[in-house]
């Protein structure tokens, strides 16, 4: 009879870890993905962890943001007008046809056959276009002596503005001087 006693309690006992602390602990496959009530101690230590890597992730992301806030604020007033100049957030045609035109007069060359092109698109890219920039074309000529055309040239290439030159041809005059003809593209933010 004392053996008995015994018996039944561990089976018993076992019977409770098997039918309720087990499944408890590890929890059931049947849970329900917003009710913590139906997770199992495991599962909710896994739920813990995502929480806590969240957390930490979003820690890092507010620190990042702020160290970009900080250095955004360092930035003066006159080398973020620059950095507008630089990479425009809209297409401006007159003020870039000013610009060029500018250029052009500080060196007593007038622009003659002034075109704005369409806005060039890649040809090989399927689907939308998801660049962060747009480009623009721009046609015009100017009549000039090679000296002159090289400085002028020079001062596109010193201008803020991002501007490529996709083609420059020319035909020579008899007196001397030269009709060159520019094709180039500016770049805008989209």
């Amino acid at each position: 009879m004392n053996l008995i006693l015994p018996i039944i309690l561990f089976i018993i006992s076992i019977g409770i870890f098997f039918g309720f602390v087990d499944p408890n602990y590890k929890g059931s496959s049947n849970y329900v993905e917003s009710n913590y009530s139906t997770y199992g101690v495991t599962q909710l230590r896994d739920e813990y962890a995502k929480y806590e890597e969240t957390l930490s992730s979003s820690q890092k992301v507010l620190k990042s943001r702020d160290a970009l806030v900080a250095k955004r604020n360092s930035i003066t007033e006159a080398d973020m007008e620059r950095l507008t100049k630089l990479l425009p957030d809209n297409i401006d045609n007159l003020k870039l046809i000013l610009e060029i035109s500018n250029i052009a007069q500080q060196r007593n060359l007038s622009i003659r056959n002034l075109s704005v092109g369409s806005t060039v698109t890649n040809s090989s890219v399927i689907g939308p276009d998801s660049t962060p920039y747009g480009t623009v074309s721009l046609k015009f000529s100017v009549n000039s002596t090679y000296d002159n055309f090289l400085v002028f040239m020079r001062d596109l290439e010193d201008n803020l503005r991002l501007i490529d030159i996709q083609n420059v041809s020319f035909t020579a005059t008899d007196n001397g001087f030269y009709d060159f003809n520019f094709t180039i593209n500016t770049y805008w933010l989209k």
